[in-house]
């Protein structure tokens, strides 16, 4: 009974708002395809339940109470509100959502990160982005736990991702020599690793996975470098780098970023490549606002020459 008495309760409201919105019983039943008497019926039923007296009848003339105005005011009120739902509705349903988090490793974070958020944003100017920079083993755990939506992660070798994540390897960046501008190297077209012999070296720390991937091609090529110092971050090392203090070996992604700091960037030899890794978790479905990133994500790789191994999302 509580239902049918909620669901008249609504009838009869959307009857006293075509009444009052076309003036007359009459031209409230033709909007909303009822009868005359109906809408009669309905008005007299909520004014009961509301126990206000919303408008004085004489003989075929209708007059509006101020309690009446007063009451269709909340009313319209009321109704901007649902429709205001239904304006976020269809914006979810578009986006996916208002809000995209994003955990990202250091060292795709700085230029790169900026320029695909900045294409994203274009598309996208209402979403609001929450970016948390962080090392690939914990953007790995940001997206597992579902605190974040997407990750971009820097893995080297074989890694194998957590269960419950799907992870796949969207592009492979070309490794640079980076060099202070004055470097007697610096007019070469480009670097060999025997070019680097006894050089003083900035290095990536070792617990960073492409340490062992640097380390490696130098043993196989038989070159010593002079490895003075070590830095966790690559913007730290091209910082390093800047102030005359070694060469190193980086992601070109990181270097671009760098150069109006005094490096050049040199092609290396033998080649090196440096994997991005995207990572989703596997218990949520991919929403239309993480699919519209990933494309823009792939959309500024394309355009900066850095091929993608993917293609683009529907």
């Amino acid at each position: 009974m509580g239902t049918e008495r909620g669901l008249m309760n609504v009838r009869a409201l959307e009857a006293f708002r075509a009444v009052m919105r076309t003036g007359s019983m009459t031209g409230a039943a033709r909007i909303i395809h009822t009868t005359q008497p109906n809408i009669s019926r309905l008005v007299s039923m909520l004014e009961a339940e509301l126990d206000l007296k919303l408008f004085l009848r004489e003989g075929n003339k209708l007059h509006v109470t101020d309690e009446g105005v007063a009451f269709f005011k909340e009313v319209e009120q009321h109704y901007a509100g649902l429709r205001a739902l239904k304006d976020a509705a269809r914006v979810i349903k578009q986006r996916g959502g208002g809000r995209l988090h994003i955990a990202v490793a250091p060292v795709l974070s700085h230029g790169f990160l900026a320029r695909v958020v900045a294409t994203f944003a274009r598309e996208h100017p209402r979403v609001t982005l929450s970016i948390r920079t962080c090392n690939s083993f914990m953007v790995e755990q940001m997206v597992v736990s579902q605190l974040c939506d997407v990750g971009l992660a820097a893995f080297i070798g074989n890694h194998v991702t957590e269960p419950g994540l799907e992870s796949g390897q969207i592009a492979s960046i070309r490794g640079v020599c980076v060099l202070h501008r004055n470097h007697r190297l610096a007019n070469r077209d480009y670097i060999h690793a025997s070019d680097l012999e006894g050089e003083p070296f900035v290095s990536i720390a070792r617990q960073n996975g492409s340490r062992e991937h640097v380390d490696r091609l130098f043993e196989q090529e038989g070159v010593r470098r002079k490895i003075e110092i070590e830095a966790e971050n690559a913007s730290t090392i091209c910082h390093l780098v800047s102030q005359g203090l070694g060469v190193s070996v980086l992601n070109a992604l990181i270097a671009d970023d760098f150069r109006q700091h005094g490096l050049v960037a040199k092609e290396f030899r033998p080649e090196l490549r440096f994997p991005i890794t995207l990572l989703r978790s596997a218990h949520r479905p991919r929403s239309l606002l993480v699919t519209a990133f990933i494309n823009c994500l792939l959309s500024v790789l394309r355009e900066e020459s850095h091929e993608p191994q993917v293609a683009a999302c529907d």
